[in-house]
């Protein structure tokens, strides 16, 4: 618009000097009539000279205004910020319903054909075989985001493949675990073996694991009763914490799991456990930077520190063997009682005590289970800069594993 405006306004110069000069002429051409003669409009050689000097000064005028009017015209469509310009306001104009969609598309396509590149791409076809059609007695467990089917495939090898619900809702999460799974590999974090992507399903192919969640054996259906020993217990608070840690302070991508549950602590033939449920996982940003996420905004440490907490959940349910879910009221009144106890991890450890599940007492490990609830205490303080590092929280459980408690006091 603004050159638009220039351009008139040179025009209107130009015609006025332009008419000046015609006026000059008209003038010379009026005095000659009078006197007898008459000058013809467009003047020969031998009267260019008898022209005024206004008639002159008018039609140079004129004629250098005409010169720059072309040459802005020229500039205004041939220079490289005119195409700048325009190629902003076509992308402006690219940015529709369609050409939103068309971009998320490619996007995920590519991010699949990275992917393709760390895990195996799995048939559809290949895993309805392997599962007898997704038949019901293949279940192995139901989750909030899927069905997991226990899989039988060529070679006698067993997996196990996690369907999900609604793809559309989940999209996301199925290719943050996918990205997370395909790039780390640890002895505490469950194998991904192969997903797959076909239409609207969505199917993720994991390493089976024999001996099925922690949380069924923590809390088992009445009739049937599951022991999990002492020095179980202990080794499986080690390999969380040791996934944990891992994952806290990896060399390239440090990573935060915040979303912890026994649930999600698969276990193997060893009873080894494997950390799973990657969907809510966060990179941490190495910088002292903000993380935006729910609304909320954290900091590196936040984010590490609410995993410690969950841990240290899950280490109380480990000992006392009360569901968070169900027992929610066991767990704020734990909080409580440190915030009234000023923190003191002893006096609140001591007064729980008696919440320890009966047949880990009186089995000659009443010192090491002390140690443990005081460490869970210490995981789930109310203010996070007062809770251990998730390597911190590691050495202390390995010094009860080695029972080598005296470290802690």
């Amino acid at each position: 618009m603004a050159l638009n405006a220039k351009l008139a306004l040179l025009l209107t110069l130009f015609l006025s000097v332009a008419s000046n000069g015609y006026s000059s002429l008209r003038e010379n051409n009026t005095s000659d009539d009078e006197l007898g003669g008459g000058l013809p409009l467009v003047p020969s050689k031998e009267l260019w000279t008898k022209f005024d000097s206004p008639f002159k000064s008018g039609f140079l005028i004129g004629y250098v205004f005409s010169a720059v009017s072309i040459l802005t015209i020229f500039l205004s469509y041939c220079v490289p910020w005119a195409r700048l310009n325009k190629r902003k306001r076509n992308k402006v104009m690219m940015k529709t319903p369609m050409m939103t969609s068309l971009m998320e598309r490619r996007e995920k396509k590519r991010k699949e054909a990275s992917i393709q590149m760390l895990i195996a791409r799995i048939s559809f076809a290949e895993l309805q075989k392997a599962t007898n059609s997704f038949d019901r007695g293949k279940v192995i467990g139901v989750g909030k985001t899927g069905t997991v089917y226990k899989a039988a495939h060529p070679h006698l090898r067993v997996t196990a493949v996690k369907r999900l619900f609604d793809f559309q809702h989940l999209e996301k999460q199925f290719l943050s675990e996918l990205m997370i799974l395909g790039k780390f590999r640890h002895k505490n974090i469950v194998p991904l073996l192969g997903f797959c992507v076909e239409s609207r399903e969505r199917l993720l192919v994991y390493q089976y694991m024999p001996n099925g969640n922690l949380y069924d054996w923590l809390h088992p259906v009445e009739g049937e009763p599951k022991i999990m020993e002492w020095h179980c217990r202990v080794n499986i608070a080690v390999g969380m914490a040791r996934g944990l840690a891992w994952l806290h302070n990896h060399n390239t991508l440090q990573l935060a799991h915040l979303n912890l549950s026994s649930s999600c602590i698969l276990l193997d033939k060893n009873f080894e456990p494997r950390i799973s449920n990657f969907g809510r996982a966060m990179h941490i940003m190495t910088s002292n930077a903000r993380i935006f996420m729910a609304n909320m905004e954290m900091s590196e440490w936040d984010v590490t520190k609410r995993d410690v907490h969950q841990l240290g959940v899950l280490l109380l349910e480990l000992i006392t063997g009360e569901d968070p879910f169900t027992n929610s009221g066991f767990y704020r009144s734990l909080e409580g009682k440190l915030v009234q106890n000023n923190c003191l991890v002893s006096t609140v450890s001591a007064a729980l005590y008696c919440a320890v599940d009966k047949s880990l007492l009186g089995q000659g490990f009443d010192r090491e289970v002390l140690y443990f609830l005081k460490v869970a205490c210490n995981c789930i303080q109310p203010l996070p800069h007062r809770r251990p590092t998730m390597a911190e929280v590691y050495k202390m459980l390995m010094a009860i594993k080695n029972t080598l408690p005296d470290i802690l006091s």
